[in-house]
């Protein structure tokens, strides 16, 4: 099956995803070659210090190739949500609305849209880049209903857009 439309994460997070891999590559080389050179000085507990650290910088670095990886398609009558690993269907019909969500971290925004079913529970939170999020937003108003949160981040009161305020 063919993909009707493709959105991918915007280009902050992928910035993100290769700094956090490349950083983490670097300091596993920095680590390794320092290892290397100076063998003598390295005691038993150290060394194990050092694979648990060389462990952990090898998971950062998936997660950052996982970070750029990330995307979603639509694909007929569903949503793809790709990853590293793993995919999720979302099915359209079982969706009732959409909402928008900018993250700011340092000063740098990561635009997410917001899956909601019939009763206005969460169901997926999916990156959009800035350039496609008017082909995205033009895509889900067309079958959709726009989600508002009249409360705050911790306390959300959501409501369909077209509903009045309580």
């Amino acid at each position: 099956m063919r993909n009707d439309l493709v959105f991918k994460t915007g280009f902050a997070k992928r910035a993100l995803g290769w700094f956090v891999c490349l950083g983490a590559a670097g300091a596993l080389i920095a680590m390794t070659y320092a290892i290397y050179t100076h063998p003598e000085n390295q005691t038993p507990d150290e060394l194990w210090s050092a694979v648990a650290i060389g462990v952990f910088l090898i998971g950062l670095m998936v997660l950052g190739i996982a970070m750029q990886y990330v995307r979603w398609s639509v694909e007929g009558e569903t949503i793809i949500y790709h990853r590293l690993f793993k995919n999720k269907t979302i099915p359209i019909s079982g969706l009732a609305g959409f909402g928008q969500m900018i993250v700011s971290v340092m000063v740098m925004p990561f635009q997410h849209v917001d899956l909601y079913d019939h009763e206005l529970n969460h169901v997926a939170r999916l990156p959009v880049s800035f350039k496609d999020w008017p082909k995205a937003e033009a895509w889900l108003a067309g079958r959709l209903r726009y989600v508002v949160n009249d409360g705050s981040h911790i306390l959300p009161k959501y409501r369909f857009a077209d509903t009045p305020k309580h």
